[in-house]
């Protein structure tokens, strides 16, 4: 039993004294840390992680605290989550998770899932549709409702372009050039109320889009208007007819 003990405080007497000697000649020589950055990034977000750990380290010195390292990148608006690994050779291991985007404001500031509006070092995939008048923050129910809207237009085959929030509500532009007001509750019922309607109205004719409001707890009214501003029409005036369920 005292052979066992005497080995295992040796054995921590030896670590000790390694783990010391290996700090110590950093502290001595004054050796840069390497940062090692794992994760699913750009080399520009990597860069972005690399020069904030250095800025850290260099104010705070060579014994910044994992914590602290991990709070200097969470400033960063769009990571989500960090960890921090620090290795006996000097190595700050960094693995950083981003911020899962719903939709893009511009090409360097997106819409994330959890209803924030942030800048970007990527810029927000392409296939991603477009948001206006969103305010900067809004709760993360309501990014849901227009992620199942999507969803919703996605399964009829049809991909929302632009969610446009106006004094109306919630105003939605398809690729195809159709638009449809949803107004701003029961989104995802009345956009399943013009997805009904949609599929006869737009074989009618190529030429034209649908203008539709579906802020009616019934039926969808519908107009249609010339897909080229400079393309004869009938009537400056589109007729509105309600197409009811």
């Amino acid at each position: 039993m005292k052979t066992l003990i005497r080995f295992c405080l040796g054995l921590f007497v030896g670590m000790a004294l390694t783990a010391s000697t290996i700090y110590g000649y950093h502290f001595i020589y004054d050796y840069e840390p390497s940062i090692v950055v794992h994760g699913e990034l750009t080399d520009d977000e990597k860069l972005a992680v690399v020069e904030t750990v250095s800025s850290a380290v260099e104010r705070s010195g060579r014994w910044v605290s994992s914590l602290g390292l991990a709070e200097s990148l969470l400033e960063l608006s769009w990571i989500r989550d960090v960890s921090i690994a620090r290795s006996l050779d000097n190595r700050i291991n960094v693995n950083v998770d981003v911020k899962n985007f719903m939709a893009r404001v511009d090409s360097e500031t997106a819409l994330t899932e959890h209803g924030e509006v942030i800048q970007t070092v990527r810029e927000p995939p392409s296939y991603l549709p477009t948001v206006q008048g969103y305010p900067l923050k809004q709760s993360s129910t309501d990014v849901a409702t227009l992620k199942k809207v999507r969803a919703r237009f996605a399964l009829a085959g049809e991909k929302v372009s632009l969610f446009e929030l106006t004094d109306k509500g919630w105003h939605i532009t398809l690729e195809t050039g159709h638009t449809v007001l949803l107004g701003d509750s029961d989104l995802v019922a009345r956009a399943g109320r013009f997805l009904r309607i949609h599929r006869e109205l737009d074989l009618l004719d190529e030429d034209t889009i649908i203008v539709a409001d579906a802020r009616y707890n019934h039926g969808v009214a519908v107009r249609t208007e010339p897909r080229h501003r400079d393309s004869p029409s009938d009537s400056d005036l589109a007729v509105e007819t309600v197409q009811r369920e």
